[in-house]
């Protein structure tokens, strides 16, 4: 049967299960609202201040520390997930960071994540990942990114409804950062056929240092990169304030 026909609390279930991996993405933009609370803190600290009302600016200030504390919180998380997800790749040094991608997308991202789709659990139909080829040029557009985004293909797996939800909910365990899309679900219970889109996300340690110069006369302009990111990853979250207030 197809989705359509499938009964509701089946639909609510396949909700909640993109809810949970989405989870981990939407992280990375839970901490934007948490900058914003800063900035408005801040500036009725500010406000108060000018106006030399004293009782506001103790509440402000006492907001103001309240917001800086809810921030160190979640970044402390983020840390955390960026550790445990996330490659080493810095291209501050473009040559140096160069060749780390190229070591990511060649040997490490492809092997990954093929090894963790092998789920015994489910009859893995298709995992064939499309990892697309590392840039050549040091100077490639890819090095400024804020985020790399790889959209690696389509999961198809097949299996009864329990566990295809939980196949969709284990790449919450990838040690990479990878987002499952909305699957389609076909077939008759216990033999239902999963396909589902899969998108990797990776975050350099730092974007691209002064362009380098290249034989042919200056530092080389931006080539399209083959591996260049999509667009629509969730942002990196902005610089954190600064301390608590003294």
């Amino acid at each position: 049967m197809s989705l359509s026909k499938l009964r509701k609390i089946h639909v609510i279930i396949i909700g909640v299960v993109l809810c949970i991996i989405a989870g981990v993405g939407v992280f990375y933009l839970q901490i934007k609202p948490q900058i914003k609370a800063f900035n408005d803190a801040k500036a009725r600290v500010d406000a108060a201040s000018s106006k030399g009302n004293e009782t506001a600016k103790a509440q402000a200030q006492k907001e103001l520390q309240a917001a800086i504390d809810e921030f160190n919180m979640s970044q402390s998380t983020l840390d955390v997930q960026m550790k445990q997800r996330m490659p080493n790749l810095d291209f501050s040094r473009r040559d140096i960071g160069m060749l780390a991608l190229w070591k990511e997308q060649i040997k490490t991202l492809g092997p990954l994540l093929e090894s963790f789709a092998r789920d015994k659990s489910v009859n893995v139909r298709q995992a064939v990942f499309q990892i697309p080829a590392p840039p050549a040029n040091p100077n490639d557009p890819i090095f400024d990114q804020d985020v790399l985004t790889f959209p690696l293909g389509t999961v198809q797996v097949s299996g009864d409804f329990k566990s295809l939800m939980n196949n969709i909910r284990r790449w919450n365990n990838c040690r990479r950062l990878v987002m499952v899309g909305a699957p389609t679900l076909v077939g008759t219970s216990p033999e239902l056929t999963a396909s589902y889109p899969v998108t990797c996300y990776i975050f350099p340690v730092a974007k691209g240092g002064s362009k380098i110069q290249m034989a042919g006369g200056g530092a080389a302009g931006a080539a399209g990169a083959a591996g260049a990111g999509a667009p629509g990853a969730p942002p990196m979250p902005a610089s954190p304030p600064p301390g608590p207030m003294p």
